[in-house]
């Protein structure tokens, strides 16, 4: 019997410094709610506190007892910051542009008809309760497979083919700034 061809992936945001891999198990599974280069500074954040350790280090700031374990933290840190500055931010062949541009088109104006407007929460007139439900029951229905694909590729969990308002605001934000453009779901707020 022929084995079975895998489809590939359809869309890929998160790299390889996102995976972590559990070391009982060898399970693959994403590190983070976001992928690394959706927020720029953590390389930054990242190398100011490298930085800091070796500082502490060569100034005699770490007690002789504890040298050897902050000395192998500190190596797992650089290594994991060469990691991440090394990783290329994604495969970018396997984004279709055009098609993530339609999702993203589609999420707007879901997310805008599901956001309570400007003027409703300046005036304390939405239902924190209902809110909570909004942002954390799935009821948004995905409309497609692209639609499911975008889903699983920015680890937004799906129940019955659909998300929670805050799953679909992911899938928004992570698309949109893999476009390029600004990703704050407020934008889309009506006044």
């Amino acid at each position: 019997m022929a084995a079975v061809a895998k489809e590939p992936v359809k869309y890929q945001f998160f790299s390889e410094a996102d995976i972590h891999i559990d070391p009982k198990t060898g399970r693959k599974s994403i590190a983070s709610e976001y992928p690394m280069w959706y927020n720029p500074n953590l390389i930054t954040e990242m190398e100011d506190e490298v930085s800091a350790k070796e500082i502490a280090l060569q100034t005699g700031q770490v007690p002789r007892s504890s040298e050897s374990d902050y000395r192998d933290n500190l190596a797992r840190m650089k290594d994991h910051l060469e990691k991440m500055k090394n990783m290329t931010m994604v495969d970018d062949a396997r984004n279709d542009k055009d098609e993530l541009g339609k999702a993203v088109k589609e999420l707007s104006k879901i997310i805008r008809e599901e956001l309570p407007s400007e003027d409703l929460c300046k005036r304390n007139l939405v239902d924190p309760n209902q809110e909570m439900r909004k942002m954390t029951v799935p009821y948004i229905k995905l409309s497609s497979d692209n639609m499911a694909e975008l889903a699983r590729a920015c680890n937004v969990p799906i129940s019955d083919g659909k998300v929670s308002r805050e799953g679909a605001s992911k899938m928004w934000k992570i698309a949109t700034k893999f476009l390029g453009e600004y990703a704050n779901t407020d934008i889309l707020r009506r006044l």
